[in-house]
C-alpha cells in the first residue's frame, strides 16, 4: 500500500500544479504582459491561412489537455478507493477503466492534431519517432495498461462473488 500512497501524494502534487499554480502564474504574466508559451502551444498566426483556424487548433489542444487533466482527477479518485483496500468496489473498477480511456483518447487525439496541423499548417512530414511521440506512446500505454487492470478487477470480483455465493 506505500506505492499507493505514493502515486495518490504524486497525482495531488501535479494537480495542484495544474490546477492553482498554473492558473496564478497565467494571471500573473497577463497582468505583466509577459508572452506566454508554457503549454506547448508553439503556433504562430502566419502558419495558418486564417486567425480563425489558429483559435480552433488552440481550443482543440486545450481540449486535449483538459481531457487529460480528468483522466488524472479519476486516477487520483481510485487511488484513493485503492488506499481503502476494497479491491471489489464497482467504483474502482469503474474509475481506472475511465482513467484509462481518457488517457488513450486524449493521447491519440493529441498525437492526430499534432500530426495534422504538421501536414496541413507547416507543410512538414515528420517520420519517425521524436520525444513528443514517445510521451504519447507511453501514455497511451499506461492507459491501456489501467483499462486491463479494471478488466482484472471486475473479473476477479466476479469470481469473489460466486465463491462467496457457493459457500
Amino acid at each position: 500500500m506505500n506505492s499507493a500512497k505514493t502515486l495518490y501524494a504524486i497525482l495531488n502534487v501535479i494537480l495542484i500544479l495544474i490546477s492553482i499554480g498554473l492558473g496564478i502564474f497565467v494571471l500573473a504574466m497577463v497582468l505583466f504582459g509577459v508572452k506566454q508559451d508554457f503549454i506547448g502551444l508553439k503556433y504562430d498566426a502566419l502558419i495558418f491561412k486564417t486567425e480563425a483556424m489558429l483559435y480552433i487548433f488552440t481550443f482543440l489542444e486545450l481540449g486535449v489537455y483538459a481531457a487529460f487533466v480528468v483522466a488524472l482527477l479519476r486516477l487520483r479518485k481510485a487511488t484513493k478507493l485503492l488506499l481503502k483496500n476494497d479491491f471489489y468496489n464497482t467504483e474502482l473498477i469503474s474509475e481506472i477503466f475511465n482513467s484509462g480511456k481518457l488517457m488513450v483518447l486524449s493521447s491519440v487525439a493529441l498525437l492526430l492534431i499534432d500530426e495534422i496541423g504538421n501536414m496541413f499548417y507547416k507543410r512538414q512530414v515528420l517520420v519517425g519517432l521524436s520525444e513528443k511521440t514517445l510521451v504519447y506512446l507511453l501514455i497511451i500505454a499506461v492507459g491501456l495498461f489501467l483499462m486491463l487492470m479494471s478488466t482484472v478487477l471486475r473479473d476477479t470480483k466476479a469470481i469473489k462473488e460466486e465463491n462467496d455465493l457457493t459457500v
